[in-house]
């Protein structure tokens, strides 16, 4: 997966590899797994009103879902590779 997330840089991996790059490029804070996409999902809401819908039975597919969900959501743009 490839993807560009506004005023930062593009990342290019798994899901879990790009909330990890994406957490070491401070981008996110310094948590991690489940937590982590409870974090995001939460402070999306609190900071511009955006429900994230995260689905999945493994740490993978809800780290993709929400990937996902950022980009329905115009917050990253998932791109071709």
């Amino acid at each position: 997966m490839k993807i560009t997330i506004p005023g930062y840089s593009t990342l290019t991996g798994t899901p879990e590899t790009i909330l990890q790059l994406m957490q070491d490029a401070r981008v996110l804070d310094e948590i991690g797994g489940d937590e982590l996409i409870e974090n995001i999902t939460r402070t999306a809401w609190r900071a511009f009103g955006i429900g994230l819908q995260v689905s999945g039975d493994t740490y993978a597919e809800r780290a993709e879902s929400l990937l996902h969900e950022m980009d329905r959501n115009q917050m990253i743009k998932i791109e071709e590779e």
